[in-house]
């Protein structure tokens, strides 16, 4: 918990439960359905999806792996409040939100007219994959996918590679025709899942994945995102 992303405020004797931190909402009853994890070692960030589908993000950001939005999330340059390249609490990341939201105007509306939904987790997101120091998120319409933070190394797959960026659609993992069904993201390699769990596209330094590659398909068949039971 040293760059905070067990989201327990710094305190890594403090049990749940964690603090969520949204300017947004002044709901108290938030209740996560999905929850992430990734990094390096000197590193790591989390990640959750409460049941009406916001994002929340918390731990190592020093290159903008939260998806914060940089100066939209609140930060000054590449730091936060007192020159912290970190977060101890989730913070809900709805600078993420609404860019799938200005990709795709029509997400989430059919979820969006049931608000009291038990679970509208997966409304704006599908899946979320958290590599060494970036993030790759899938939008529901199974087309759209956003990556950010460290890019020196094409894992963002953007048009070029950049050392840092916040949020930002990745053209090389977006697809325009076929489905993405899950995003997998391992050190500076992303990759997108067809429904049959075959790989579709892949970016960075792949090479040697083999291992992550079967663990990224098992958490996707076990969330239902593509086939369980799959011939490899």
């Amino acid at each position: 918990n040293e760059l905070g992303e067990l989201g327990r405020t710094n305190n890594p004797y403090k049990l749940l439960p964690i603090t969520l931190v949204s300017d947004r909402s002044s709901s108290t009853n938030i209740q996560t359905s999905l929850a992430y994890t990734g990094g390096f070692p000197s590193s790591g960030h989390s990640a959750l999806i409460d049941n009406q589908g916001y994002l929340y993000l918390c731990g190592c950001d020093r290159w903008q792996q939260l998806g914060l939005g940089s100066a939209n999330g609140g930060s000054s340059g590449y730091t936060w409040k007192g020159g912290r390249l970190w977060q101890t609490t989730f913070q809900r990341a709805d600078y993420v939100i609404e860019l799938l939201q200005q990709l795709d105007p029509n997400l989430g509306t059919k979820q969006q007219q049931n608000e009291t939904r038990k679970d509208n987790s997966r409304r704006w997101i599908r899946d979320v994959a958290l590599g060494g120091d970036h993030t790759v998120i899938l939008s529901s319409n199974k087309k759209d996918v956003i990556t950010c933070g460290k890019g020196g190394e094409g894992q963002l797959g953007l048009t070029s590679k950049p050392w840092v960026s916040s949020p930002s659609k990745s053209k090389a993992l977006s697809s325009s025709k076929s489905d993405i069904a899950a995003v997998c993201a391992f050190r500076h390699c992303s990759m997108t899942l067809g429904d049959d769990g075959e790989i579709k596209n892949s970016v960075g330094k792949c090479s040697k994945m083999k291992k992550a590659l079967e663990l990224c398909r098992k958490r996707a068949a076990e969330s239902g995102l593509i086939g369980s039971n799959l011939q490899r």
